[in-house]
């Protein structure tokens, strides 16, 4: 009864970022939040509040002891009421109202005023996402590593295969399969580097940004000092292997989605790539240059036995393009606010669990892809050797390197449009002015064949 096809025809996949992005996930990072908040009060000199070493782990065992009952609580106190509290409507009050509940029941009662002190959801809020993106990125990063890896080792063990290149579908100059596997692989880590380049900007400033309720009540306290040290120095919230974060201390109620946008184009750019990578691996496959192995009960077609299809390149296509076109969406709404502040960031927000879902189905289709499939390495050199024509880049260039008048146009009279053979330039090199070409040049020029004339594409290949 699953509404999106991430919750049900894909859960196999999705399961990693269920603790992560679902309504569990976001509840509890909300309770993270506020609890190490009330560890960081707790812990200033200058705060008339203090935890000793026992009640502090106390607190701190609260976000390690949450589990799916409790945000059930919670969600409970937001729609119908519970435990005598009538129903908030709020999220985050929610979240406050059920804290100080627990705090009560662990014999810290005395400490329930310091929850979301001086704050606003948005505090709250903000720094949740960055948790879940934290966590959801080093989730999709598995999958992706490993398609990578994969990309990476056919590149290295194709380097020298040579194939028949397409440039407008045309043949052309040959390339080896591993360069142009390489090709992805060099763009994917790149864009890699960038996410591991990338800071998340969280605040904690209050309700317009200005640290109010906070001066108000300790006006001696370097607020945006304990905010930048809460965000950044990793006692209170822990890096992840990807992301980290970095205090924006200029802000409207909400810190302004900037680097939500800049981390969504990364993962598009990995994604447009990848998208070029599957409709290549299609049409590969479709020329028979690499095959596919058949998987014992897998059907390939309702009606056609001998199907084996592509599907899994053709899936991981569909589900990434449209994690890409919610992530533009998101790029183009969320830096976006009205004044100091409206709402409709937080319900595009809540898509975040759906385009990482996409993107995961994604990564993995493309895993279970690349585990069927192999070079055909005949075929392949069959396509190339059947289109001498494309000697004639090679020829031309000798050639005018010997300054003979119109060696272009020799060429191309000899082999555009017509199906020529080796013999064929063979023939023509024979026919050359010995004036402008002499005997050695000749026969460099007739040793080169279709599957010798890669140029530099093995060396180009990185080692692994």
């Amino acid at each position: 009864m699953n509404i999106s096809p991430v919750d049900g025809r894909y859960e196999r996949y999705t399961a990693p970022l269920r603790q992560i992005m679902s309504e569990f996930g976001l509840i509890k990072y909300r309770v993270e939040v506020m609890v190490r908040y009330v560890l960081a009060l707790g812990a200033h000199a200058d705060i008339p509040f203090q935890l000793n070493q026992a009640e502090a782990k106390a607190v701190e065992g609260i976000i390690h002891a949450f589990v799916q009952d409790d945000a059930l609580s919670i969600k409970q106190l937001e729609t119908k009421g519970w435990n005598g509290i009538l129903a908030t409507n709020h999220d985050v009050k929610s979240c406050e109202l059920w804290l100080r509940w627990k705090f009560a029941q662990i014999g810290l009662g005395g400490a329930v005023e310091w929850i979301h002190f001086g704050c606003t959801s948005e505090d709250v809020n903000n720094i949740a996402y960055g948790l879940m993106l934290r966590d959801a990125v080093d989730a999709l990063m598995q999958p992706l590593g490993l398609a990578v890896a994969w990309i990476q080792n056919s590149a290295s063990d194709c380097a020298r295969m040579p194939m028949l290149s397409r440039t407008h579908g045309q043949p052309a100059t040959p390339t080896t399969l591993g360069k142009e596997f390489a090709i992805f692989e060099e763009r994917l880590r790149r864009q890699i580097q960038q996410i591991g380049a990338l800071k998340l900007s969280l605040k904690l400033n209050g309700a317009s940004g200005n640290y109010a309720a906070m001066h108000a009540a300790f006006p001696n306290i370097d607020w945006p000092q304990f905010a930048q040290a809460f965000i950044e120095d990793g006692t209170y919230l822990r890096k992840g292997a990807h992301v980290s974060f970095s205090f924006n201390p200029l802000t409207t109620q909400i810190e302004p989605h900037d680097t939500y946008a800049e981390l969504f184009a990364v993962l598009m750019r990995i994604n447009t790539i990848l998208v070029d990578f599957t409709q290549d691996m299609w049409r590969y496959i479709s020329d028979d240059w690499i095959v596919q192995k058949p998987i014992a009960g897998e059907v390939g077609s309702s009606a056609m036995p001998h199907k084996v299809n592509p599907i899994n390149f053709e899936n991981a296509e569909g589900n990434l393009q449209i994690a890409n076109w919610l992530m533009e969406g998101c790029c183009r709404k969320l830096p976006v606010s009205r004044m100091q502040r409206d709402l409709s960031d937080s319900t595009v927000a809540r898509v975040f669990g759906t385009i990482f879902g996409h993107c995961i189905v994604g990564y993995e289709n493309l895993r279970a892809g690349m585990k069927k499939v192999s070079p055909n390495a005949e075929k392949i050199r069959l396509a190339l050797v059947a289109h001498p024509e494309v000697l004639a880049e090679a020829y031309q260039t000798i050639l005018r390197s010997k300054g003979y008048p119109n060696a272009y146009d020799a060429l191309k009279s000899l082999s555009r449009g017509a199906k020529i053979t080796l013999t064929d330039l063979h023939a023509f090199v024979d026919g050359l002015d010995p004036e402008f070409v002499d005997a050695e040049t000749k026969q460099r020029m007739k040793d080169i064949t279709p599957d010798t004339y890669v140029g530099l594409a093995p060396s180009l290949v990185r080692a692994g």
